[in-house]
């Protein structure tokens, strides 16, 4: 606990905060919300932030950077307290709602691994699942999330862990080379 109010209150920067940022910086392109038709609500935001710390988070695991790993979850979870305060949720109820959006990170997290290893049925049904449960999306934009997922897993994978120290990770278009044929 020391830890967390520690890096809440901290100037400083870490890798993790720094790798953090590039992940939220990715997660709120417009593409996501203007092409795709991922609600732009704090749901939909969630949403694919969540996507985007998947991402990473996955690629880390082939290399086991355990503590990376950690410390990047800690970013996410003191990144959703303040979120909470900043919309007015009470001192009372913080503690409990940003538990509930932890747990629901890691689920989606499991849900994610799952599609990714059970291939692009699993892996939409989990997207329509999570990232687009206040809509219903066509089934080519569903297509173009899936090829997106799929398309940053091997960029991220072919990026050496090593820049992550320095806090950098690099995401590809959310649309690819389709520009705006959705």
């Amino acid at each position: 606990m020391a830890s967390l109010l520690k890096k809440l209150f901290s100037g400083t920067s870490s890798p993790a905060r720094a790798l953090y940022r590039s992940i939220v910086e990715q997660s709120r392109r417009l593409e996501f919300f203007v092409e795709f038709g991922v609600p732009d609500t704090p749901t939909g935001r969630f949403e694919v932030l969540v996507l985007h710390l998947f991402l990473v988070m996955h690629r880390m695991r082939e290399e086991e950077r355990a503590e990376l790993a950690r410390s990047l979850s800690e970013e996410a979870v003191l990144d959703f307290d303040r979120n909470m305060r900043e919309m007015g949720i009470g001192d009372l109820s913080v503690g409990r709602k940003v538990k509930s959006l932890a747990e629901g990170m890691y689920g989606r997290f499991g849900a994610y691994t799952d599609g990714l290893e059970g291939g692009d049925a699993e892996l939409s049904e989990a997207l329509r699942r999570n990232l687009f449960s206040e809509t219903t999306p066509s089934e080519e934009v569903v297509t173009a999330i899936v090829t997106y997922v799929k398309q940053e897993t091997l960029t991220l994978s072919s990026q050496s862990s090593s820049i992550w120290q320095d806090g950098l990770v690099k995401f590809g278009s959310p649309l690819g080379n389709k520009g705006n044929d959705l």
